[in-house]
This record gives structure tokens, C-alpha cells and sequence, in this order.
């Protein structure tokens, strides 16, 4: 890609700000496979801000929003796309680093937009834009759309406080994780300043089960299995186990994660012939470096693939790799231990 611009640091430069301070046109808000509410948030956020400056703005991706996340203000504007109609004078992609989870609308968007922008904090992120803004020190994309309409000096309304304040939310698991630091915490204090409720996402996100959620729910934690020394627990789910719609409204992987000695967890999900693999660590093993053997990518203690073939040989496989990668760390305190 001739003429590329590829920027680091917490704060937009003028090359990231410029598509955005150009004459009001079109934008897209393009969106990579089952998109969550990190994507969705930082996409409606930006576009709203736009429409508010004028700009006529597409939402959408390869698969539509998720049930789950109706909240978002503006989520029923995002739709499944196919094609891409027209000409765009910007195109948006937010925490995406694989331009291949876009299923091929990326390459249309390079033919009809004359800018691309990536943004996003995957240290892997493949810098596949016009103009790609790569802050690996965010704990979220939320923090750095945030930044942008500051730089922009766009007006921080609810709806655009809401949809940042969620992808902050869901991208730092709750704040839980340890890439959280100070400016995260003040990045959310800001948004609620400006009108989003914490209160209100908590409950859309957490407290909106669907009746026969929690039955479902025990039927996939029976399959969580841990290995003998409790370092590594994991989680398969054949296709069909449980619905795909439960699937996408729980954090599965997160409780294997809970166990106090486990250091790896895994979640494993068979369909249509292939495995979506989803990593968690607490720290001593890098799961980013597991998930990109096998063609994914992430976080140091988040990351995932998709793997082809049955589900046995995919845990296998997966299994060996984050043994592999355990036999030389330390080992964890007991339960309710503390760590020397």
C-alpha cells in the first residue's frame, strides 16, 4: 500500500485527525466478523460524531449486531453487508488487527474509499490502512476513539458517551484486566461526566438473561475440564451443545479463567466444520503467541483463532500448545494462597 501512514501514541496526530476534519461526505463504519460491543461502540460513536459535523455515514460488517447489544444507541442502523454501494471519502476500521475478519468487504473498501483508517491496540494489528493509528499502551479502542473526538473537538453527547463507555466496559472485562491504568479510569470517568450510565450498562450486559439462559448455562460449565497440576482448564463445546445465541451473550471462556490456580483457559466452539478458539491468561504465558501458530492473534492475555476440522483435534492441538508454553513458567499459589 504506496504512500501508508502508520502512527503510535496515546494521541491522534494530524494525519489521523485530517479524514476526519475534511469536508463533510460519506463514511463508512465497517465492522470485522460477529462484531461485539467493542467494535459496535467505537463505530457508532465515531459516526455519530460525524453526523452531528454533517457527514452521511454507513454502518455494517460481514454479520449483524448480536441481540445482546440492542442498547447501543443507534445499533439498528448497523446492518449485515454484502457489497459496499458507492464511493466513500472515508472508511473506518476500529479494534480490527486482521483485515481478513472483514470477509473480503476490506478490498472493496479500499476500491471505494479514498482513505482507510485503522484503529485499533492489538499488538499484531497488520497496519492494512491508508492511515493506521496503533496504540498498543490502550487498554481499549475506546480509549483512543475517545482521544480522537477530543482532538476533533466533537461534542460529547449520551449516546456517543454510552457507546464508548460500553466498548470500554466489555474490551477491559469490567476493568478487570491488567492493561487498565490510570487513563482508562479517567477516559470512563469523562464519559460518565458526559452522560453515559454505568448503572444501566451493567444491567444490559449482565442482567438481561434470557429465562432458560441459566439452564443453558449449566449445561455448558459441566464440560469445563482442568488439567491435574490446575494450571490449565478448558471448555468444549461440540456444535449444537448449546445454542449459538447463548454462545454470544456469556463470556464463556471467563469461567475457567476463574479457577484461582489456573493460568490458561480455553473455549472451544465447533461449527460448520471448523473451531473458534478463544484464549485467556492471567499473566505467565502470552497467549497472543499461541493463537498466532495456528493463524489468530489478540492480546498478551486475551487472544483467539479459528481452526478447520473436528473439535477433538482442535483441542488436542491447542492443548499441546499451551502446555507447551506452561512447562516453563512458575507455578501457581494454592487457592487462597499468596504468591512469594
Amino acid at each position: 500500500m504506496s504512500g501508508a501512514v502508520t502512527l503510535t501514541g496515546t494521541t491522534p496526530t494530524e494525519a489521523v485527525l485530517a479524514p476526519f476534519r475534511a469536508q463533510a461526505g460519506r463514511a463508512l463504519m465497517l465492522g470485522h466478523v460477529h462484531p461485539d460491543a467493542d467494535v459496535l461502540g467505537t463505530l457508532l460513536a465515531l459516526g455519530q460524531a460525524l453526523e452531528a459535523r454533517g457527514w452521511s455515514v454507513t454502518y455494517g460488517g460481514p454479520h449483524p449486531a448480536p441481540a445482546a447489544l440492542v442498547f447501543l444507541p443507534g445499533v439498528e442502523r448497523y446492518q449485515r453487508l454484502h457489497t459496499l454501494d458507492g464511493r466513500f471519502d472515508v472508511a473506518v476500521l476500529t479494534d480490527c488487527p486482521n483485515p481478513q475478519r472483514t470477509e473480503g468487504l476490506i478490498d472493496q473498501a479500499r476500491r471505494a474509499a479514498a482513505t482507510v483508517v485503522n484503529i485499533d491496540h492489538h499488538p499484531d494489528n497488520r497496519r492494512y490502512g491508508d492511515v493506521n493509528w496503533i496504540d498498543v499502551s490502550a487498554a481499549a479502542t475506546g480509549e483512543m476513539v475517545y482521544e480522537l473526538l477530543v482532538g476533533l473537538g466533537a461534542p460529547l453527547t449520551p449516546p456517543i458517551a454510552t457507546n464508548l463507555f460500553t466498548a470500554l466496559h466489555t474490551d477491559t472485562g469490567s476493568f478487570r484486566y491488567s492493561n487498565v491504568t490510570p487513563r482508562t479510569f479517567r477516559t470512563a470517568a469523562a464519559l460518565v461526566d458526559a452522560g453515559a450510565a454505568p448503572a444501566f450498562v451493567s444491567e444490559w450486559l449482565y442482567e438481561r438473561r434470557a429465562p432458560d439462559a441459566l439452564r443453558w448455562l449449566g449445561e455448558a460449565l459441566a464440560r469445563v475440564e482442568v488439567s491435574d497440576d490446575g494450571r490449565l482448564a478448558w471448555l468444549a463445546l461440540p456444535s449444537g451443545s448449546v445454542p449459538e445465541k447463548f454462545i454470544e451473550s456469556e463470556e464463556l471462556v471467563n469461567y475457567p479463567r476463574s479457577v484461582a490456580t489456573v493460568r490458561v483457559a480455553c473455549l472451544f466452539r465447533e461449527s460448520l466444520g471448523q473451531v473458534k478458539v478463544s484464549l485467556r491468561g492471567k499473566g505467565d504465558v502470552d497467549v497472543q503467541r499461541i493463537a498466532a501458530r495456528f493463524g489468530g492473534g489478540g492480546h498478551r492475555n486475551a487472544a483467539g483463532c479459528t481452526i478447520a476440522g473436528p473439535l477433538a483435534e482442535a483441542t488436542r492441538v491447542v492443548l499441546a500448545a499451551v502446555r507447551a508454553a506452561l512447562a516453563g513458567t512458575p507455578e501457581a499459589p494454592e487457592a487462597g494462597g499468596s504468591a512469594r
